[in-house]
């Protein structure tokens, strides 16, 4: 065969890879919703991002929501945009992934398809995964990842590939913690595989590591205020019995839906298509050479050592929650141990029955995975709280189609609908514009802002840590520049026309004119027709 023959096949082969991955990710993607809120920092991020804002102060993360920026492009659009944003990191990068692997073993172009399609679809257990404005900082990140990996890995020891991998590594440090353990032994990994970085890239790579490490682990060493979030929210648990546990664990939870899928499920139009799709990528790249064994045993075990550092981020958080973002970069890894290990099976099994092993496996793994995916949506969909939220904004622009600048809304919960006095006021911020502040009554009313009775008014103030970061200022509300609404028990809303008895009352000069803050006539914000049922 001549060169021009062979790259021409080559590039065939990365064509019909990267095609499949990206055609059966979205086979499965497809079933989850843009509307799919945990009902706590949802309307927050889309608020913040739609005014350019990415630092997220209490939990040290300078770009925390610069995989989500991209979206405020389309503030019309905002949900959709997530959602088509949040879904190509997905598939980025698993299609990375796959492309590490053909330029490390091309003769392997099955290898890399089955990794790369398993790191897209194969997170089974993590219900935040199909939560994309929540989740594009996750998935964000592991595209990130997956590239340091590409970058390095195809470096030969060229200088400025390097480089643009140590600030690649550098800045999803700064976006999310996590991925900090598996960027550190990254080169560890490629080596698995058979890429010896040079000393130079190596000492750049991990200089810069280790930077990442001091400007993350100090504050929370400190505890400074930057770490609030880590050591208040998160927790730090450290007891070593219970850290193999939780590992052992995660795990379970990415590894054991492979057998626990009710194979009913599977004979679904999505599962079925997901399966065709890479049964047939496979068959066309049917001509292959034998693989080495003993290559692909160590890449399986790569795989696992690189999910075990994906997953210890996580685990020593006490307020772990199961799978919740834990199968994000660690897909990357299970999905090259997985791919290995079927491509090791098949190549025990006689020649002519290695090609059926190795769909017959692959489309079992894609099958299941678009069937797991289809069960976490429905799981969604029964406790979202995008229904209940809007539903209270869809009453409130009833009664008020706008309202006057230096508007404060008071609004005094019936069901539990707002986590905080935070998500309800960055909420209001794209329903009704940033002349419009919110509150909520609630033993949570307090986190990240402040909102309380003085004898001049109601003061709303963010954490200090807030005012320089999102541009927030504190203000004192005359009593009669506030609005006050209230839910009954059902969640019908309505405006109270006077000061509510739940309050403190009222100081004697002061006077209560809810009416006289309200417009009949609305210009909304643009970000407003991004919410079905607004």
């Amino acid at each position: 065969m001549s060169a021009g023959a062979a790259v021409r096949g080559r590039g065939g082969q990365t064509a019909i890879v990267l095609t499949a991955v990206y055609a059966a990710f979205w086979v499965q993607f497809s079933v989850v919703s843009a509307t799919n809120f945990g009902g706590v920092d949802e309307w927050m991020i889309l608020s913040l991002v739609s005014r350019n804002v990415v630092d997220i102060p209490y939990a040290n993360r300078p770009l925390g929501l610069l995989f989500n920026l991209p979206a405020a492009m389309f503030p019309a659009h905002l949900l959709q945009a997530s959602w088509l944003l949040h879904g190509h990191y997905l598939v980025l990068a698993g299609m990375l992934t796959s492309l590490l692997l053909l330029r490390l073993a091309p003769e392997r172009p099955h290898w890399a398809l089955l990794t790369g399609a398993f790191a897209a679809n194969w997170a089974p257990s993590d219900l935040m995964r199909l939560n994309p404005i929540y989740s594009s900082a996750y998935s964000g990140v592991t595209a990130a990842t997956a590239s340091v990996l590409l970058l390095l890995g195809t470096s030969q020891g060229r200088w400025v590939r390097v480089m643009l991998a140590v600030g690649i590594a550098f800045v999803t440090t700064r976006v999310h913690e996590g991925p900090l353990p598996v960027l550190v032994i990254a080169p560890a990994l490629l080596l698995a595989l058979g890429v010896r970085l040079p000393r130079r890239s190596l000492a750049a790579y991990w200089g810069a590591m280790a930077l990442a490490a001091l400007v993350i682990g100090l504050p929370l060493l400190l505890a400074r205020a930057p770490a609030w979030y880590q050591n208040k929210v998160l927790g730090l648990y450290l007891d070593p019995m219970g850290l193999g546990a939780r590992l052992a664990l995660q795990f379970r939870l990415h590894l054991v839906p492979l057998a626990a899928t009710a194979p009913a499920t599977l004979l679904r139009p999505r599962p079925v298509m997901t399966a065709i799709v890479i049964g047939v990528a496979l068959w066309m790249l049917r001509s292959e050479a034998p693989a080495s064994r003993r290559r692909l045993a160590v890449a399986a075990a790569a795989g696992l050592l690189g999910a075990a550092a994906a997953y210890s981020s996580f685990i020593v958080a006490a307020n772990l929650w199961e799978a919740s973002r834990t199968e994000f970069v660690a897909a990357l890894f299970i999905g090259m141990a997985l791919g290995a290990s079927i491509v090791l099976v098949a190549e025990v099994a006689p020649p002519l029955a290695s090609l059926p092993v190795v769909a017959t496996l692959g489309a079992w793994v894609m099958a299941c995975g678009a069937a797991r995916t289809s069960r976490l949506q429905a799981d969604w969909n029964g406790v979202g709280a995008y229904g209940r939220q809007t539903r209270a904004f869809e009453q409130m622009l009833r009664i008020a189609p706008d309202f006057r600048s230096g508007t404060l809304v008071l609004f005094i919960e019936g069901p539990p609908t707002w986590i905080g006095t935070f998500a309800f006021h960055h909420g209001l911020e794209l329903v009704y514009g940033p002349h419009v502040a919110g509150c909520v009554s609630n033993a949570r009313a307090h986190l990240f802002y402040d909102c309380r009775p003085t004898p001049e008014g109601m003061r709303h103030e963010p954490w200090p840590v807030l005012k320089d970061a999102w541009k927030a200022g504190a203000t004192t509300y005359r009593f009669d520049e506030v609005v006050v609404f209230k839910a009954d028990p059902s969640g019908r809303m309505r405006l109270l026309e006077e000061w509510p008895m739940e309050l403190p009352a009222l100081p004697a000069e002061a006077r209560y004119s809810p009416r006289q803050r309200i417009v009949p006539a609305s210009s909304p914000p643009a970000t407003r027709h991004s919410f079905p049922g607004l």
